[in-house]
């Protein structure tokens, strides 16, 4: 080492210097072709001036486009929002201009187009959503006992375009179940119970540990009227026309929609009711107001209070073994935690925050500016009441002729699709998914920086269970009876439990589950968890998180240049068979392939053969 500090700030500047020509000068710069024609029928307006058939306004489209065209004060001040009697904001168009300091320039990274607004694939995510609704409310513990989980089954396995398990393109294959209803595509998604680990296991923060249950919602939001079984119906919103529209135009929501019923809004929070996620519901709520990277920062924690290792080719001993790193034994006599260790991780996950949302911006509004659900629904009611200006809609059969959309109808007279958050999507385009984006971001650095292949241990693993209930005050007035829960180890259950089938918990006693399956069923709760509330489709929540894979991969190769000692690189099995996973044809990862990753190349480790398709030009 060198007293020299001039040395030292040029070997900063270099290393600052070759991390930005290798990932803005030497890597290919992928140009995405821009699918935002001019017809506000298929495209994002909320909060734009509407017709009174819940479409933009042709005008009020063109100023958006223009404003997003021209990037200034003046031209976003010059967008027809719909002011009266006052205006909800968008979110942040001109974050789709976002620079950033590490990691790939964010609109260089390669991502797929949505289905079309007329495609079966887009037809088949509105059924899947409308089923969601319907279900959001039924104990994944339940799946199995028929009712209108089967009814969603048998809908789903027969719809043209589904995308999900059972569909056309699950590598899997096979016939949808309840057991897969509903669930992602990844290795170790589509097993085990429906939640992640990640998400019920108390997070041991230090001294004061963490429960995961939640405050729920109850059913008598407005009135208060009391004694709701809050394992049943909870609030939905959004399926009365007039409500509709006002929200679509940008009221606020206080003006529309009552807020949701908190059980012990005001009363001492050791003393609230709460519970586990144990429905889609739940889930929503879980993924509601919760800063995106949250939930895998507290899955970090999770990780590091069991003593899960870190990549075997750090350049340290970890539980005696010799660093996986050719040449070199790994130091002995101190352990990692700046670089490579427990500070490296936490920090890490909250870095890719940013990137991850700034490209899930720059695809938002300036290339696909793709429709919320809610809003697609919109044209379907619209028809229905007759109300189009311009007649039908250029709506796929496979929507149509779906019975979801008439369950739904029975249930709500409507075709509007029931959402469980009062004010319904945020006031920014549907692809991708943020939080999506964010959970594969995150995910991706945990799968990287710890061992993925480390088994989960399954004396570790837990699933809540009833326990019995409370009677909460709600904020409307009156009680509400709530149903409670507490975690069970999963080799002390017997039989169904709230939050798991009996052969949901069966398969996670049986088999091997390793770090990165619970890691992949993570980034799939999240990425869909927001699915659960209506305001995201399928494919937002996938592509999302294959995005946000690809942007922590070149933030880690930057990353990488921040020490100095012997690494061969990480060891990451990505999400999907090739990197990026949004290549034609992609299967999930089920070999458990892996990549290198080192500061200047992306490529298959040296003691693996793989079938990792890499797509890195300086590979």
């Amino acid at each position: 080492m060198s007293d020299d500090h001039h040395r030292r700030l040029q070997a900063a500047f270099l290393r600052r210097e070759r991390a930005a020509r290798h990932q803005l000068l030497e890597s290919t710069y992928r140009i995405d072709e821009t699918d935002t024609d001019g017809d506000p029928t298929t495209r994002f307006g909320k909060a734009l001036a509407h017709r009174d058939d819940g479409v933009p306004t042709a005008s009020a489209y063109a100023s958006l486009v223009d404003a997003l065209d021209a990037g200034t004060v003046e031209a976003y001040n010059a967008v027809e929002l719909d002011e009266t009697p006052e205006f909800r904001r968008l979110v942040e168009p001109h974050g789709a201009y976002g620079f950033e300091g590490m990691g790939a320039d964010p609109q260089a990274i390669h991502m797929a187009p949505p289905p079309s607004f007329d495609s079966p694939e887009m037809g088949a995510e509105l059924v899947e959503l409308y089923w969601r609704a319907l279900c959001r409310d039924v104990p994944f513990g339940t799946y199995g006992d028929g009712g209108v989980v089967a009814d969603a089954v048998a809908d789903l396995g027969g719809t043209a375009g589904y995308a999900g398990p059972g569909g056309a393109t699950d590598p899997r294959g096979g016939s949808l179940d309840a057991g897969r209803v509903f669930r992602g595509l990844l290795p170790g998604a589509g097993t085990g119970p429906h939640v992640s680990q990640l998400l019920w296991m108390d997070v041991p923060r230090g001294a004061i540990a963490l429960s995961q249950r939640m405050r729920v919602l109850a059913d008598e939001a407005a009135a208060g009227t009391g004694d709701a079984d809050v394992v049943g119906p909870g609030p939905d919103y959004l399926t009365d026309w007039d409500a509709w529209l006002r929200v679509q135009r940008g009221v606020p929501v206080e003006r529309t929609n009552p807020p949701p019923t908190l059980v012990d809004p005001d009363g001492d929070p050791d003393a609230a009711a709460t519970r586990h996620v144990v429905t889609g519901r739940d889930l929503a709520n879980a993924v509601r107001r919760q800063v995106p990277y949250l939930a895998v920062r507290d899955a970090a924690e999770i990780l590091l209070g069991m003593g899960v290792p870190f990549d075997p080719r750090v350049p340290y001993q970890q539980g005696g073994r010799e660093s996986a790193t050719a040449g070199t034994p790994g130091i002995r006599t101190a352990s990692p935690t700046i670089n490579y260790g427990a500070h490296d991780v936490l920090d890490s996950v909250v870095s890719v925050f940013d990137l991850a949302q700034t490209a899930c911006w720059y695809r938002k509004w300036l290339v696909h500016r793709r429709l919320r659900p809610e809003a697609y629904a919109g044209r379907l009611e619209a028809e229905r009441r007759g109300a189009a200006n311009t007649g039908a809609f250029d709506v796929p059969s496979n929507v149509r002729g779906s019975a979801a959309l008439s369950r739904t109808a029975d249930a709500f007279g409507t075709h509007l699709l029931p959402q469980a958050f009062t004010e319904g999507c945020p006031t920014h385009p549907s692809y991708p998914a943020g939080h999506s984006g964010v959970a594969g971001a995150t995910v991706t650095i945990l799968k990287a920086l710890f061992d993925g292949r480390h088994p989960f241990p399954v004396e570790e693993m837990v699933v809540p269970v009833a326990d019995g209930t409370a009677e909460g005050r709600m904020a409307g007035g009156g009680t509400t009876t709530v149903q409670l829960t507490r975690l069970a180890p999963v080799t002390a259950v017997s039989g169904d439990a709230l939050g798991a089938t009996a052969d949901a918990i069966a398969e996670a006693r049986a088999g091997t589950t390793t770090v990165n399956d619970e890691l992949n069923k993570l980034a799939t709760n999240v990425a869909l968890g927001r699915n659960w509330a209506g305001i995201h489709y399928r494919s937002d929540g996938i592509e999302g998180f294959l995005l946000g894979e690809q942007v922590a991969v070149r933030y880690l190769q930057d990353h990488l240049r921040t020490a100095d000692l012997p690494f061969d690189g990480y060891r990451l099995e990505p999400f999907f068979d090739a990197y990026p996973g949004t290549a034609e044809g992609a299967e999930p990862n089920h070999d458990r392939d892996g990549i290198l990753i080192t500061p200047d190349r992306i490529t298959t480790p040296d003691d693996e053969s793989s079938s990792i398709s890499v797509d890195d030009p300086a590979g």
